[in-house]
């Protein structure tokens, strides 16, 4: 009986943790709700920043709820979540904005910092951060 009970919890203990495994990155980030958390904190800390503000700071209230809904469903969708995502493709987006390596690198921060403000954890985040790098060459301006 001690070894069917033993290996009943292994079994448990093994599917918990295949489970976990499995997960969507989306369900690790918390879902739409905690995605949506995440990307109004990073708006409004790019607003704010004074190196970002550029490209979102001068936008009618209107556009930036508009872009927000959209960088949401984009990050839903590729993250294995349920929404739609109706925008343009990232390059199609962000080819007339001459962003920058450095502006790159100051999204990243930001990001880090909004992940971090609502415990996002490192490994999620490492795993989130590494998705979004495959599209730094799509947003980057090339010279």
């Amino acid at each position: 009986m001690k070894k069917f009970l033993a290996a009943v919890g292994t079994a448990a203990f093994l599917t918990v943790g295949l489970a976990n495994a499995e997960q969507t990155l989306y369900e690790k980030l918390g879902g739409k709700k905690a995605i949506d958390a995440v990307v109004e904190d990073l708006t409004n800390r790019m607003m704010h920043d004074k190196q970002l503000k550029r490209f979102c700071g001068n936008v009618s209230k209107d556009k930036v709820k508009t872009n927000r809904e959209l960088v949401a469903a984009f990050i839903c969708k590729a993250t294995g979540g349920p929404c739609e995502y109706k925008g343009k493709d990232m390059k199609e987006a962000h080819q007339n904005l001459g962003i920058t390596e450095k502006d790159w690198d100051r999204f990243v921060e930001l990001a880090k910092q909004s992940l971090n403000k609502f415990k996002v954890p490192a490994d999620v985040q490492k795993e989130f951060l590494g998705a979004v790098a495959g599209l730094k060459d799509q947003v980057v301006s090339k010279k």
